[in-house]
């Protein structure tokens, strides 16, 4: 899905993976130079991002999608953005969700995206790439691990064209070199993730929760923000199937 997004429009910067990563800057002050000096930035800059921060925001937009917890999705959301280099980028973080949400629609007409908009509507949220493709693959029933694992392997597949088109390598070194860092980036997730991940996503929301950037819902006291989910009534979020004719 984040590939079919990239087609979409392939001038505009998909989910933070390409000139949000600062590899242009990086090329122009000289840092950037040869795929040995991509690597090390993508291991010691990139994937700790990747991991701590996207990789354990897909795992707690889960569990708040499951609760049919709107605040805490628009929460994450706005977090997802303001941990990027610029705010600047508004516009763009915008439009390359737009952009896959609305490839998902043409792709799954019978999935239900009105509750995803109108969550991004009510709280002014961004609908970064790494919300609208968890909200996606939750509704195609994929599991967490697989929908962090596509986000992870899309990332690096970004990143290393784009330090293609700004190195011009030899081109087949490209696909050893994407095998290699998607393993390294899955085997630096992995190990985050072992432990207590409940505990990990707690940390990761209580870091964000009383920022201003987003108002506490009345539900929510000052002693359980983040251990008591709002209760809304169930609500299907698949649309109806037209009966065969």
């Amino acid at each position: 899905m984040l590939n079919y997004a990239l087609l979409l429009d392939p001038s505009l910067p998909v989910g933070g993976f390409t000139r949000f990563n600062g590899l242009e800057k990086l090329s122009r002050n000289g840092h950037l130079n040869s795929l040995q000096d991509l690597e090390h930035y993508m291991l010691d800059d990139l994937y700790p991002q990747f991991t701590t921060v996207d990789g354990m925001a897909i795992k707690s937009l889960y569990v708040a999608i499951q609760q049919n917890d709107s605040w805490r999705i628009a929460l994450i959301d706005k977090m997802l953005h303001t941990q990027r280099p610029s705010w600047q980028h508004v516009k763009e973080f915008r439009l390359s969700g737009q952009r896959l949400l609305k490839l998902a629609k043409a792709l799954y007409p019978w999935l239900e995206f009105d509750q995803l908009e109108s969550i991004l509507i009510q709280y002014n949220a961004i609908g970064t790439l790494a919300t609208v493709h968890t909200w996606i693959n939750f509704l195609l029933g994929n599991d967490v691990e697989q929908t962090v694992h596509g986000y992870l392997s899309a990332a690096v597949s970004f990143c290393v064209e784009d330090a293609f088109k700004l190195l011009n390598p030899p081109y087949e070194e490209k696909n050893p070199l994407m095998e290699r860092m998607t393993s390294e980036l899955l085997s630096a997730w992995k190990k985050l993730n072992q432990p207590e991940p409940t505990a990990s996503q707690r940390r990761f929301l209580h870091r964000h929760w009383s920022s201003s950037y987003i108002t506490l819902p009345l539900y929510m006291s000052h002693n359980n923000q983040l251990d008591e989910p709002r209760l809304f009534p169930s609500s299907s979020l698949f649309k109806r199937l037209p009966a065969s004719p």
